[in-house]
């Protein structure tokens, strides 16, 4: 954060607390709040991420489904490998999510 001063909504009496610490404290508090908000936004881009992939292998398996059930009325003779690979699709798409 360099020569930016924090200042958490709501708590105005934070910037003048800090000033009353020593200037060793100043910087390991400075550290420590840089170290909370880089943990927080590591956290939000992961979440954001497993929310994208999510969505995806959402929108795959309705595609995969829709072809499923396509292909069970033209060649109902494959319908359990259909299920089958559609099914082996969707359980390894939940685990890797999971895995996330």
């Amino acid at each position: 954060m360099g020569n930016k001063q924090l200042v958490l909504s709501g708590d105005e009496g934070m910037p003048r607390a800090i000033e009353q610490l020593s200037k060793p404290t100043q910087r390991q508090l400075t550290r420590d709040v840089e170290c909370v908000i880089a943990r927080g936004l590591v956290a939000n881009m992961r979440e954001q991420a497993r929310a994208y992939v999510t969505n995806t292998a959402l929108q795959n398996a309705g595609a995969l489904s829709e072809l499923e059930d396509h292909l069970c009325k033209i060649a109902p003779s494959g319908a359990a490998r259909y299920k089958h690979i559609v099914d082996a699709y969707a359980l390894g798409a939940a685990q890797a999510i999971s895995r996330w």
